[in-house]
């Protein structure tokens, strides 16, 4: 075979088509590859977000306990106990009916906070009407014997308040 310029030509358009399908074929792969990584990097952030939400309880019932200078025990201290026996939650001011008494719509989201105490979780809120959610509860994974309250907010201003089921939950103990 004579090298010519139509061969030349054959053979670099040959070689351009060649590169070309490759490349289509590593694209397709890469934008599956990239869609597992975004599956994954999703299953992840929610564990992360449990793993943070139950490290944020902890820290909330040990310093609890710490103000109200829990007894020391071979667990470190009362605080460790009622993380261990599931019952830590008993000690936060939320959790006693009393403290509700004063949670209305109308109210700060401050007064609340002063009311109840921080929330174990609160979320910004998609719907148009409410800015945000907090929720007082026991345990989000725990739906038979958990206690919950939730109350949403717009622009810092109580609209509706769901007091947890005292009744059922003193019925339980």
């Amino acid at each position: 075979m004579r090298i010519t310029l139509t061969n030349v030509c054959t053979v670099a358009l040959l070689a351009t088509a060649s590169i070309g399908s490759l490349s289509a074929a590593e694209s397709s792969t890469d934008a599956e590859r990239i869609a597992r990584l975004e599956a994954r990097l999703l299953q992840l952030e929610a564990r992360l977000s449990e793993t943070e939400q139950e490290t944020k309880e902890v820290k909330v019932l040990a310093s609890s306990a710490a103000a109200t200078g829990g007894n020391a025990s071979i667990l470190g201290n009362q605080a460790t106990f009622d993380i261990l026996a599931n019952s830590a939650w008993r000690n936060l001011r939320w959790t006693q009916e009393e403290q509700w008494a004063g949670i209305r719509p109308g109210i700060t989201e401050e007064q609340v906070v002063e009311f109840l105490g921080h929330p174990p979780r609160s979320v910004k809120s998609m719907k148009p009407r409410v800015d945000k959610v907090f929720y007082y509860e026991t345990s989000i994974r725990d739906r038979s014997s958990s206690m919950r309250g939730k109350i949403s907010f717009k622009k810092g201003i109580v609209i509706d308040v769901q007091k947890p089921a005292f009744n059922v939950q003193k019925s339980a103990q």
